[in-house]
């Protein structure tokens, strides 16, 4: 069995209109994304998620509204160097794949770097319990969700739009807590984004050094 995390830190990214926010939301509660500048600096929200204690950065929509706001590599710098990240959350709907949403995965390697992929697992929500049944028949039939989730070395868990199933909830805490195992509990840390950071920078250094 895997070694539960203590105080995992989590962020979520992907499209918050794969999510229903309020009360009954274990996961996020009312906290919506952040979206306009008075939102900014990104904030770590501590969440009780079944019994455990799990530190959230909620960046849904961040990939669209970056595009009219600024010091948006500045927040993501600041709260990487502020927190050792367990996991990255990939979340969306299933069935409702948006142009978004399928370069989710590079718009966030361009943020962190190719090395964030191990770190990264999908989230598939679903409105009606037929459609989570189905999921087996998705991916087989849905090349895009499929390559997705390979690209995440086949990690994902479902849950409900509104996130309000404890055990679900309990099921992917346990995904991370497997998945963080797998990589001998490493987190992604303010190194890799500073590696990653010098790369964009300077990406003929880079190959320089590799040849």
């Amino acid at each position: 069995m895997d070694q539960k995390v203590q105080d995992l830190t989590v962020v979520l990214f992907g499209n918050s209109s794969a999510v229903l926010f309020g009360d009954e939301n274990i996961l996020l509660g009312q906290n919506k994304p952040a979206t306009d500048a008075a939102d900014f600096p990104l904030t770590v929200q501590k969440q009780d998620v079944s019994g455990r204690s799990v530190n959230l950065i909620n960046i849904l929509d961040l990939q669209e509204s970056e595009l009219y706001l600024d010091s948006v590599d500045q927040a993501i710098a600041h709260v990487v160097k502020e927190n050792e990240i367990h996991a990255f959350v990939f979340v969306l709907q299933l069935g409702k794949l948006t142009d978004t949403d399928k370069v989710g995965l590079e718009w966030l390697q361009s943020k962190f770097g190719e090395g964030v992929l191990p770190f990264v697992m999908i989230l598939l929500t679903y409105e009606k319990k037929e459609e989570c049944d189905a999921i087996t028949d998705d991916l087989k039939n849905n090349t895009v969700l499929e390559q997705l989730v390979q690209k995440c070395g086949g990690r994902y868990r479902t849950c409900s739009k509104n996130m309000n199933n404890q055990s679900e909830m309990r099921k992917l805490l346990e995904k991370i807590d497997h998945m963080v195992s797998e990589i001998n509990h490493h987190c992604y840390t303010a190194d890799l984004y500073n590696s990653a950071s010098q790369l964009k920078e300077d990406p003929q250094d880079s190959k320089s050094q590799q040849s």
